[in-house]
C-alpha cells in the first residue's frame, strides 16, 4: 500500500442487507478475453444472490453471450464503434458519425427505461463512454472498473475530455488489486474513500491435476500479445537442454511472430499453440504446471484458474500478482524480462514432482479463499455502502 497517503479499503465487508438491486455490467464486447469472463462470472453471481442483473456490450457480442443467456442474464449490444466514422475512401462520414452518436443515445434511453440502481462499467473505452450516459439517466451508482495498470497519460484533447468524462461520472472505483488501486490513488488522485479493492473471482473445480505425471508439461494461458512475455517463454526454453513441452492457449497478434520464433528456436516439437478457447479450465487438469511471464498485469484470471486446479504456477512479480502468488509457496516468481531466471524455475519445477505437488497443494488451498460467491457478495457490499 501507498505510504504516508491516503490508501485504498479492502472490502471484505459481510453480506447487506436485503433487498433486490437492479444491476448492469457494461463491458465492451463478450470475446474471449480476461475481464470478459469475470463480467460472465460476476453476472451470474450476482443473480444467484437474487438481483435482477442485465449485461450491455458496448461495441460487439461473442462467444461469451450464450452462458450469460443461459444463466438467465439478459444481454444487449450496441455496435457503438467510435464517432469518427470513415467512408470507404477514407474520408470522414457525418452520416456515419450521426449514427454511432444514436447508439450511444440509445444506450441512455436504455439506462433511463430501465432505471437501475447500478452500472458498473469495466476498461476505459467502456467507462469512459457507459458511465456519463448512466450518470445523464441518473442511475445512482456508477462503477469504474479497474482491471490493471492506469491507463497512460492522456494524449491530445480527445483523451482528455474522455478522462475527464469518465472521473466526473464515476461514483465508485473497483480496482482487482491493491496495487491497482494504490497507482489509482496516487497518479489520478482519487479519493481513497471511493476506490474499493475487490479481487477477480474463481471457480474451484472438484478435480485436481496431476502434478506428479512424468513427463511434465506447462500451460500457458493469455492472449498472444508483447505484453504478456511469451517471447521470453520461449527463449527460456531454448536455454534448457531437454526442456518441457509447453501448451499456449490463446490467439492474437503476436501469433506469426511467436510461430516464427519457435521455428528459429528449433522448439516446434516443444511448443504446442491451441488458439483460443471458451473455456480453458478442463485444460489445467491436463497438465502439470503453469506459467504466465507477463511484463504487466493486474490480477490474472489465468494465475488464479491455475491455482484452482492445484497447479503449481511460474510467474512473474508485476502487478497484482504478488498478492496472490507467495514465492516458494504457492508458486514461484521470477522477475519480468528474465528469460535466465524463468528457465532455471521451469527446469527446478520440471525436475522435481514432490516440489510440484507441494506449491499446487498450497496454491489450490489459497485458490478456494478467492471463489465467485464471495467475490459477488463482495461487489454487493460495496454496491449498497455507496447507493445514495
Amino acid at each position: 500500500m501507498v505510504r504516508g497517503r491516503e490508501t485504498a479499503v479492502v472490502m471484505t465487508c459481510p453480506r447487506s442487507g436485503d433487498g433486490r438491486l437492479t444491476i448492469v455490467l457494461a463491458v465492451g464486447s463478450l470475446r474471449l478475453g480476461g475481464t470478459e469472463h469475470q463480467v460472465v462470472k460476476l453476472a451470474v453471481g450476482l443473480r444467484d444472490r437474487g438481483h435482477d442483473v442485465h449485461v450491455i456490450a458496448l461495441r460487439f457480442g461473442g462467444p461469451l453471450r450464450p452462458a450469460l443467456e443461459a444463466a438467465g442474464v439478459p444481454v444487449r449490444v450496441f455496435a457503438y464503434n467510435g464517432l469518427r466514422q470513415r467512408d470507404d475512401a477514407g474520408r470522414l462520414s457525418p452520416r456515419g458519425s450521426l449514427a454511432h452518436v444514436s447508439r450511444l443515445l440509445a444506450v441512455w434511453r436504455y439506462f433511463r427505461g430501465l432505471r437501475p440502481d447500478v452500472c458498473h462499467a469495466f476498461l476505459f473505452g467502456c467507462y469512459t463512454r457507459v458511465l456519463p450516459l448512466a450518470w445523464a439517466a441518473r442511475v445512482p451508482v456508477r462503477v469504474n472498473g479497474r482491471r490493471g495498470a492506469t491507463p497512460p497519460s492522456p494524449l491530445g484533447v480527445r483523451r482528455k475530455i474522455l478522462d475527464f468524462l469518465g472521473s466526473r461520472a464515476s461514483s465508485l472505483y473497483v480496482c482487482n488489486s491493491r496495487a491497482g488501486a494504490d497507482e489509482l490513488v496516487r497518479l489520478e488522485r482519487v479519493p481513497a474513500r471511493r476506490v474499493v479493492v475487490i479481487s477477480n473471482g474463481v471457480d474451484v473445480p472438484a478435480a485436481v491435476a496431476d502434478v506428479e505425471r512424468q513427463p511434465p508439461r506447462g500451460i500457458v494461458v493469455a492472449n498472444l500479445i508483447h505484453y504478456k512475455g511469451h517471447a521470453d517463454l520461449v527463449d527460456a526454453l531454448a536455454m534448457l537442454d531437454g526442456p518441457p513441452g509447453v501448451t499456449l492457449v490463446g490467439e492474437g497478434p503476436e501469433r506469426d511472430a511467436l510461430t516464427r520464433l519457435v521455428g528459429l528456436r528449433r522448439l516446434t516439437d516443444t511448443v504446442r499453440f491451441t488458439g483460443a478457447v471458451p473455456d480453458a479450465r478442463p485444460l489445467f487438469l491436463t497438465h502439470q504446471f503453469a506459467v504466465l511471464p507477463s511484463h504487466q498485469e493486474g490480477l490474472p484470471n489465468a494465475v488464479l484458474e491455475a491455482m484452482a486446479a492445484g497447479l503449481p504456477v511460474i510467474t512473474t512479480a508485476v502487478g497484482g500478482i504478488p498478492e496472490i502468488v507467495t514465492d516458494g509457496v504457492t508458486g514461484l516468481l521470477v522477475p519480468p524480462r528474465d528469460p535466465r531466471s524463468l528457465a532455471d524455475m521451469i527446469e527446478l519445477l520440471a525436475a522435481d514432482p514432490g516440489l510440484r505437488v507441494r506449491l499446487g497443494t498450497a496454491a489450490r488451498r489459497a485458490a478456494e479463499g478467492f471463489g465467485v460467491p464471495r467475490c459477488a457478495e463482495r461487489h454487493e457490499a460495496a454496491y449498497r455502502a455507496h447507493r445514495w
